[in-house]
């Protein structure tokens, strides 16, 4: 069922690259987007593994009919390059990056930068306590922390009436903060530390579509 839409909300972890003003990003086809990555560790948490299982279910329950072939994406990708002695990345013989499929990986998500109608869109950004804030003049940068509420869906290229590729797309609509860290001009991806008791509150609440992120006293 190629036009199949399901909500997801990602369990938190670590943001990186979230470009959801301006121009936006460019993807692979040339298409400006607004975009957001969360970073995982399915291995060692049972939460990030879970999301991974409703993304690959999703697929399964409503790919093309017919369609034999794996996905050409599935909006989640390996994160951790495996390295060589001297710490850098290494590469097969195609010049692509070799990952470590145990270890991490990142959820994309995107969406248009304007509606249909050429009004921008507006991403949501949500506090700890799930309102509705504005960050100013301010971006996200690396190494703050929170989750990504979208949507997943089916996408299909088509050509002679055949369907010749097709996968899981994930669909931004807003960021919850629990600890924000301002982007710079020059984020390196540093992990972030322990956040503050209270999480990100930010400035002007608003209406809230996140719950609350829950506090647990070991």
């Amino acid at each position: 069922m190629a036009n199949a839409i399901e909500k997801i909300k990602t369990p938190k972890g670590n943001l990186e690259w979230v470009t959801i003003s301006g121009e936006g990003k460019e993807n692979l086809s040339g298409k400006m987007k607004y975009q957001a990555n969360v970073v995982l560790d399915p291995t060692n948490v049972p939460a990030h593994q879970a999301i991974i299982d409703k993304i690959d279910a999703f697929w399964e329950e409503n790919k093309p009919k017919g369609f034999t072939r794996k996905p050409k994406s599935t909006g989640y990708y390996f994160h951790d390059p495996i390295l060589d002695e001297d710490g850098e990345p290494t590469y097969n013989d195609d010049g692509k990056k070799i990952f470590d499929k145990k270890g991490k990986v990142h959820l994309t998500f995107s969406t248009d930068t304007t509606f249909p109608s050429g009004d921008t869109k507006v991403v949501k950004i949500y506090n700890a306590k799930a309102n509705v804030v504005s960050l100013g003049d301010k971006s996200i940068g690396n190494g703050s922390i929170g989750y990504i509420s979208g949507a997943m869906g089916i996408y299909e290229a088509k050509a002679k009436g055949k369907t010749i590729d097709a996968g899981v797309t994930l669909y931004l609509n807003g960021i919850q903060l629990t600890k924000f860290v301002e982007f710079t001009g020059a984020d390196d991806g540093f992990a972030a530390e322990a956040e503050d008791e209270d999480g990100f509150t930010g400035v002007d609440a608003d209406e809230n579509s996140f719950e609350p992120e829950a506090k647990v006293k070991l």
